[in-house]
């Protein structure tokens, strides 16, 4: 879903191949997790399998991760994520700059830029009673990266995709 939704994104796919791929391969488990949060977000978290403990201690993964990913559902739950400001904020996640390999980490830093302003302008126009909202969603992007992204394959892929390295589940997904 993660892959398609980037695919999808002209200013994304306008950038080369190889800085596409980098580019997914470090955002895949922080864009993962935006989409089971927007897409999952059930009234009740423990109905949900993805976040469900009993579902996962079954399976021998570890309900402490679960727990942390729990929180962190139940988090942007509170604040009330509309999709526009997924949008925005799995853009923030895609283009970053950092990330090491890129062949113009400056057009990347304009994307993300791009991204920040347009969450800007729309926590300011859809919500102008909340001042601190711009700033409270960008300063819950690192709550995103607690589980690390080995743990977050072992979790909910190791069943589907085995030994194969995440990096070229993602890689073959994206070509196809």
């Amino acid at each position: 879903m993660a892959v398609k939704w980037a695919k999808n994104l002209p200013s994304f796919a306008s950038l080369p191949f190889r800085d596409q791929v980098i580019l997914l391969e470090e955002a895949w488990s922080e864009l993962f997790l935006l989409n089971a949060i927007q897409w999952c977000m059930p009234l009740d978290v423990s109905a949900s399998p993805l976040f469900n403990l009993n579902e996962h201690s079954k399976n021998g993964n570890s309900t402490a991760e679960v727990r942390v990913l729990t929180d962190i559902l139940i988090r942007f739950k509170s604040v009330h994520v509309d999709p526009a400001e997924f949008a925005c904020l799995k853009a923030i996640v895609l283009f970053r700059a950092e990330t090491k390999g890129l062949k113009d980490p400056s057009q990347i830093e304009n994307l993300q830029d791009q991204a920040q302003v347009m969450l800007w302008q729309h926590c300011r126009t859809q919500l102008p009673g909340q001042v601190a909202r711009f700033g409270r969603l960008l300063l819950m992007l690192p709550l995103l990266r607690i589980v690390p992204a080995s743990r977050i394959e072992a979790v909910f892929f190791q069943k589907t995709i085995g030994n194969t390295p995440m990096e070229k589940v993602l890689c073959d997904m994206y070509k196809n």
